[in-house]
């Protein structure tokens, strides 16, 4: 029973197979664009609309998420709109000082000495780097 199905399902998706192979739009396709510039074409479309399309979703989620800090800036402080436009725009100094200030505070300086010590280590054998192990003769399969 169970072979008599898997015979049908073989048979039905070769005939199926068959069919898409035949397609008259796949045979008109193949005569027109033997070459595949128009694939070409059509699938880089496609990719560059589909990134155009994110790089303007972006940015307007950009917009607005600048727009809703504003008008929070504006709820809690109780400034007008341009206040609160002057308040989002902060200088470049005033970012530069404070990540000047995170720096120095977070990053550690330690004392030390320029004087140099090496140590002779003494070299134990080990068999991983000895050259006698290495594979010199082709292995011959038997």
């Amino acid at each position: 029973m169970g072979l008599r199905c898997l015979l049908l399902v073989i048979i039905v998706m070769q005939a199926q197979f068959a069919n898409a192979l035949s397609n008259g739009k796949i045979e008109s396709f193949q005569k027109h664009d033997s070459i595949g510039i128009g694939m070409t074409l059509t699938a880089m479309g496609v990719v560059f609309i589909c990134l155009a399309i994110l790089y303007l979703a972006f940015k307007l989620v950009g917009k607005i998420s600048v727009s809703l800090s504003r008008k929070r800036a504006m709820v809690s402080s109780g400034l007008s709109h341009e206040e609160a436009k002057e308040v989002t725009r902060q200088s470049g100094e005033l970012f530069a000082a404070i990540a000047m200030a995170i720096y120095e505070a977070t990053e550690l300086h330690d004392d030390e000495s320029t004087i140099l010590t090496i140590k002779n280590k003494a070299s134990i054998y080990s068999p991983w780097n000895s050259k006698i192990y290495t594979l010199r003769e082709i292995p011959v399969k038997k």
